[in-house]
């Protein structure tokens, strides 16, 4: 795959996009930045995205891919790859002894229970795979901040990004076994499910992923509900 760079954009989404549209003989790409002006997360929430950070977008062409199958195999591809890459170097972020690799439905990834980065699925002719992580640096709490952020000093940054793109075609392949992905996405999310900060509180107890990605809730009476999230 190709790899587009630009130190300053508005954002690796737009610009994955406005790529596309020129038709280029490269089907599938990525793009990666510095610095994002106008980067965006799920529903339209602003991505503070300051220098030092990974900041990168993947286009690829692919056929009867179910959206929310694919944000979660995001999500849980990239926690094992984080998970590996702490794993490997240690060193806190916050004091903490311990660092945990957890996730966040829809789209979030977490350490210790913070936010660390986050996925935007947006499906057209292409699939745009944006992927945003706090390396050197976190956003403090602000009018953008949902939840309190975390950020990855001990990672190497270009390391981390060269890693996610060589492996994002498992995502696509762990789609054809959905089912061990819903296992690995219960695994890294059911120790923070009673910390997350969703947009509608929770009316029960989250018990997983369904087999298109929609949260499963279990309420009180052991009546269990689905929860979609919207992609563009």
């Amino acid at each position: 795959m190709r790899i587009f760079y630009v130190y300053k954009i508005n954002s690796t989404q737009d610009q994955a996009k406005a790529l596309s549209e020129l038709h280029l003989e490269v089907v599938s790409f990525w793009v990666q930045c510095a610095i994002q002006t106008h980067g965006r997360g799920q529903r339209g929430r602003k991505w503070e995205s300051e220098l030092g950070n990974l900041y990168l977008t993947g286009c690829v062409v692919k056929k009867n891919v179910v959206p929310g199958q694919l944000s979660v195999a995001t999500g849980v591809l990239l926690a094992n790859i984080l998970k590996a890459h702490l794993e490997k170097t240690g060193g806190p972020t916050d004091g903490a002894i311990e660092l945990k690799v957890g996730l966040k439905w829809p789209n979030d990834l977490l350490v210790n229970g913070k936010k660390c980065g986050g996925v935007l699925i947006e499906m057209a002719e292409h699939i745009y795979i944006g992927i945003g992580i706090n390396v050197h640096n976190h956003p403090e709490n602000g009018p953008h901040i949902n939840m309190p952020a975390a950020h990855l000093p001990t990672i190497n940054r270009e390391c981390l990004a060269m890693e996610i793109m060589q492996n994002i075609d498992e995502q696509f392949l762990a789609l054809q076994n959905f089912s061990i992905v819903q296992q690995q996405w219960w695994d890294f999310a059911k120790d923070w499910v009673n910390a997350w900060h969703l947009r509608e509180p929770l009316t029960g107890d989250v018990i997983g992923v369904d087999s298109l990605g929609q949260l499963l809730i279990k309420n009180s009476n052991g009546e269990i509900t689905a929860r979609h999230q919207t992609f563009v």
